[in-house]
């Protein structure tokens, strides 16, 4: 199933089959698989991850609210909500957000208190 293939710097994102594995293009054009998983988190010590994922993801959002979308270490939170939640959680997520109805108190006051940046230069 691919899901995006936005540019992460030098390497591309092409496919996300399963959460933990990431198939992601060399620069010399062949593919490879990659295991991944986050670090632990402290601020999450118990085994369910749905609060973390739904912090990345926020964590995401304002980074990119605040920064621009094209700033680099917002990539940081995107990379790791991908690997956590799983994709019909972030296509509800991201639907919701498109259409103004996302239910995140947290977000909305982020937004509330700090403009929005504009897109930053790569």
């Amino acid at each position: 199933k691919v899901v995006s293939t936005q540019s992460t710097g030098y390497f591309k994102r092409i496919n996300l089959s399963k959460m933990g594995f990431r198939d992601v293009e060399m620069p010399d054009g062949t593919v490879k698989r990659f295991t991944w998983h986050p670090k632990y988190d402290a601020r999450y010590p118990a085994f369910n991850q749905a609060p973390k994922c739904n912090q990345y993801f926020i964590d995401f959002q304002k980074c990119i609210w605040k920064k621009g979308e094209g700033y680099k270490p917002c990539d940081w939170f995107r990379h790791h909500y991908e690997h956590i939640c799983p994709p019909t959680w972030v296509e509800k997520w991201n639907d919701q957000l498109e259409r103004g109805v996302y239910p995140s108190k947290q977000l909305l006051k982020w937004q509330a208190k700090y403009p929005k940046a504009e897109a930053a230069d790569e």
